[in-house]
């Protein structure tokens, strides 16, 4: 019986798919969770920072489940002089209640994840539950959220403390150190907002430092002068040309322009030859230059 029992365990161990098993005996060193509402968008931006313990054995896949309206911005891997660098990613894929994307860690490096959630409002008064699945264990989590401006009375809970930052930002922050595989964390905060006001504002987005014509990028008129010189020139040359060339064949004997005032002086009296352009003398049959007949009105 008991060898039945021992069997029956194997083959189920064997049954559960190795990705899900490989997923719980990855831990995570640290995670922090940035929660900054109303930043530059009129809801709750979320940022992940997370990182794997030394010495894992790398590549190895992460999955992290967000929110089924959560709307994911970036995955991003921080180099060694601060910056953000782009990281492949697949998903986000759909499931009933979360979706889920899986990004390849492939170096030690703290890895970096955004979505956009939305904010519960009514009038002045905003309300935002986040809630960290618990999709692997970690030996360190935080989070910390950004006051936004105008705002009073914020509430969060769990209680956590005011601090400011570097920049003069106040902020709530607390660490709740170590969490177990598949142990959720909810935050609840809200707050009263007296105007709608973004942190960041969308439209007043300023150059990074002072523009000028050797600005990679910046298109000044200055720079193409000799170009729209040059196309002038050619219009010009080509239209003095084209000018020219029909002012001299109006000159020429039998031109249209000489025909044309034939035509007008014939209904004067004046006669022309057809064929050279001579004008004839009162009572002429015919060209007094080249002989031509002419065609005289009966």
């Amino acid at each position: 019986m008991r060898r039945w029992l021992i069997i029956l365990f194997l083959a189920g161990a064997f049954a559960i798919p190795y990705p899900v098993r490989a997923q719980n005996a990855i831990k995570l060193s640290s995670l922090q969770v940035q929660l900054w509402p109303e930043y530059d968008q009129p809801s709750m931006l979320v940022i992940y920072d997370f990182k794997l313990p030394d010495g894992i054995k790398l590549p190895v896949n992460i999955s992290m489940s967000l929110p089924k309206d959560g709307h994911l911005i970036a995955v991003a891997s921080q180099s060694k002089d601060g910056s953000y660098l782009n990281t492949d990613f697949v998903g986000p894929s759909i499931g009933e209640n979360w979706q889920t994307v899986t990004v390849q860690i492939q170096t030690q490096a703290t890895y970096h994840l955004e979505y956009y959630e939305p904010i519960s409002r009514s009038g002045q008064q905003r309300e935002f539950t986040y809630l960290w699945p618990g999709d692997y264990a970690a030996d360190d989590f935080g989070i910390s959220v950004r006051i936004p401006v105008d705002t009073v009375n914020i509430i969060a809970d769990p209680d956590m403390k005011s601090s400011k930052n570097a920049d003069g930002t106040d902020y709530l922050a607390k660490d709740f150190g170590a969490l177990g595989a598949g142990q959720q964390f909810p935050l609840h905060i809200s707050y009263t907002k007296t105007s709608d006001t973004l942190d960041v504002a969308q439209g007043n987005i300023q150059p990074s430092e002072p523009l000028s014509s050797t600005t990679p990028g910046r298109v000044m008129l200055s720079n193409y002068f000799p170009y729209i010189a040059l196309v002038l020139g050619i219009i010009l040359v080509a239209g003095g040309s084209i000018y020219f060339w029909q002012s001299s064949r109006d000159r020429q004997p039998g031109g249209r322009r000489r025909h044309a005032v034939q035509g007008n002086n014939q209904a004067k009296g004046e006669i022309y030859c057809h064929q050279c352009g001579t004008r004839a003398q009162l009572g002429d049959r015919f060209c007094r230059v080249c002989g031509t007949r002419l065609r005289l009105a009966d």
